[in-house]
């Protein structure tokens, strides 16, 4: 065991990068830490320490356990020898040893000294303490054994849980696509406290065609994947989504399930990379349960996220792994995605144009197709086969977009397996000849006004200009075939086109320019004060050992620490003519530059001058 003056050392010795490392993992009281010594106080602070034991697993508690109860530190291969016979760590190596010999060093609960490792004394007793707390005893960490084996799901069940974890994946990279054209539609705002308002939700659930329930789900899976952000509050599309949205439906469902995978912490993939062909329902739970006997609320609720997106993914069905499941988690998503590619409806390229103007997919669309149809008609219903329909609205919008009649009527004959109706070809002609009876451009910024609204149907500028929807616009008649707004040209464009009149965009020069109006977030990372190494540039700043004052006051330091704890020191004194003298000493004081203490050895008082003293470290 070793105490708050050997961390000390240790502290003052590290590199400022390991330091700011160990400052993130760890929850400390930071009032009044102004040197190393009080660092380390607050490290062994017995609050948290406790946090800290509470992100542990067994393996890792029980290798304290054992440190803790030996008189010398030991190493990986000791280690391994104690414990290989435990309930608890059947077995363990020594590289397993290693490993969480250098985690648990890491996170400061154990102290390093030429590759063997020492418990900290807090770290020992805090784990004495917890009895007290409801918490196992350091016996019961290693008596314990894991809970039994999860039992294998059997293969004549496998083909209904591929059969619907298939289903289920096909759903998610519809119901992910349906949320990105939504928010490319309109945003949906962040609530300050987190989460969505309710009117948002119930938008987005509508457009998905799912239960409001489920729409944080379809957040998080999209999220994860880098397909929706923030951006001021408001959840859009990124950049990514468009490829995505353009890429075949298994390599979409591959790209979510990557980043579902790659967002596993490391204990979690372990654990369900060894249960990749049992069932991770209730038993999973008793494992993680056993597995963090301090922290198993935190690690079941993280379970409990990771599982619930794996069964919407279809990852999981019913709890049970499915085939894609299995190659998932243990070769990869590439062979995943080729597992799963199997089992998707197979896309078409074809359709049913029909004569009440509505577009009918006999299957699931191929990404292109079903982009560029998109812009040129609403979705009705979504399913394997779908149904759009085509209005003047929807027509408008795809001649904004850049679509031109010629373009629109050739896209529609080359997909339709029925032609192009009479009444649909009507419809798209007569839009395309009332597009740009209205048109607006910009004024500039010079004046008051920033706009204006031109047509030579002047009936129809009276229209627009007493329209209570766009009363917001502030329009005002400038001229019999003019109005002029204080709002920049593209904000009164999209505002008379929502209106559902035939407008068109202008650019400097007078010509018709097409307008998109899909606004996508640019992820960033978050900057924030770098508090952890400010507080260590601070210590090291106060511990600038190139100042001779700073080395005494370190001294000083330590022997104040070793008499508040009583605690017995190996002060090197270098003598007068020269030689290096250990005393093995329990300092008593310190003053007026002399150290007093009991000699231990000789069984005598000694006063030593500060100035002979050249060194001081922990007794053994």
């Amino acid at each position: 065991m070793t105490n708050t003056l050997a961390l000390a050392a240790r502290l003052r010795a590290m590199p400022d990068e390991s330091i700011v490392r160990v400052l993130r993992e760890r929850t400390i009281r930071r009032a009044g830490v102004s040197d190393f010594f009080d660092l380390a106080d607050a490290l062994l602070d017995r609050d948290s320490v406790q946090r800290a034991l509470s992100g542990l697993d067994r393996t890792r508690l029980a290798v304290l356990v054992t440190l803790g109860r030996a008189s010398t530190p030991l190493d990986a291969s000791q280690v391994a020898a104690a414990l290989s016979g435990a309930a608890a760590t059947p077995g363990i190596d020594v590289d397993a040893a290693q490993e969480a010999l250098d985690a648990v060093s890491g996170l400061i609960l154990a102290h390093p000294d030429s590759g063997a490792f020492s418990a900290y004394e807090a770290v020992t007793a805090q784990l004495a303490a917890w009895p007290g707390l409801g918490l196992p005893s350091p016996d019961a960490l290693l008596a314990e054994p894991a809970p039994p084996a999860l039992a294998a799901v059997p293969d004549t069940e496998r083909r209904f849980t591929d059969r619907l974890a298939a289903e289920r994946a096909f759903d998610a990279v519809t119901a992910v696509s349906e949320l990105i054209a939504e928010l490319f539609r309109e945003g949906a705002r962040e609530l300050q406290k987190g989460g969505l308002a309710l009117p948002a939700s119930k938008r987005i659930a509508g457009a998905l065609a799912v239960d409001v329930s489920v729409v944080p789900t379809v957040f998080s899976v999209a999220s994860r994947a880098g397909l929706v952000a923030l951006e001021d509050a408001v959840w859009l599309p990124t950049e990514a989504a468009t490829d995505w949205q353009h890429s075949p439906t298994a390599d979409r469902w591959r790209a979510l399930a990557a980043a579902w995978q790659d967002a596993l912490p490391d204990d979690l993939r372990r654990i369900l990379s060894g249960r990749s062909r049992a069932a991770w329902g209730e038993s999973l739970r008793e494992y993680v349960a056993w597995l963090y006997p301090a922290g198993r609320e935190l690690a079941e609720e993280r379970v409990a996220a990771y599982t619930r997106d794996a069964e919407w993914l279809g990852v999981t069905a019913h709890q049970a792994p499915s085939t894609a499941g299995c190659a998932l988690v243990e070769d990869g998503p590439d062979a995943a995605a080729d597992t799963v590619r199997e089992l998707f409806p197979a896309e078409v390229d074809k359709v049913y144009l029909q004569h009440d103007l509505t577009i009918v997919a006999p299957g699931p669309l191929e990404p292109a197709i079903d982009g560029r149809l998109r812009g040129m008609a609403d979705v009705e219903s979504r399913a394997l086969a779908s149904t759009f329909r085509v209005s003047a609205a929807t027509i408008d919008r795809a001649i904004t977009a850049g679509e031109t009649a010629e373009s629109i009527h050739a896209f529609l004959a080359e997909i339709s397996l029925t032609g192009v109706p009479q009444p649909l070809d009507y419809l798209v002609r007569d839009a395309a000849e009332r597009y740009g009876r209205v048109r607006v451009r910009s004024l500039g910024d010079d004046g008051r006004m920033r706009s204006a609204v031109v047509s030579s149907d002047a009936t129809l500028l009276t229209t627009i200009q007493v329209d209570q929807s766009l009363s917001a616009l502030g329009l005002v008649r400038a001229a019999e075939d003019r109005l002029e707004s204080r709002f920049a040209r593209d904000v009164v464009f999209w505002a008379i086109s929502d209106a559902r009149y035939p407008v068109a965009a202008e650019d400097a020069d007078g010509n018709v320019e097409a307008l998109r109006r899909q606004r996508v977030a640019h992820p960033r990372a978050v900057e924030r004060a770098d508090q952890e190494a400010a507080l260590v540039a601070r210590l090291r700043e106060a511990d600038d050992t190139a100042d001779e004052s700073t080395g005494e006051q370190w001294l000083t330091r330590q022997l104040d620490l070793a008499i508040r704890g009583r605690q017995l020191v190996v002060v090197e004194v270098t003598m007068p003519d020269g030689r290096v003298v250990d005393y093995l000493l329990e300092p008593t004081g310190v003053g007026g530059g002399r150290l007093r203490g009991r000699d231990r050895a000789a069984d005598i008082e000694r006063t030593l001058p500060l100035s002979s003293v050249t060194g001081l470290r922990p007794a053994d």
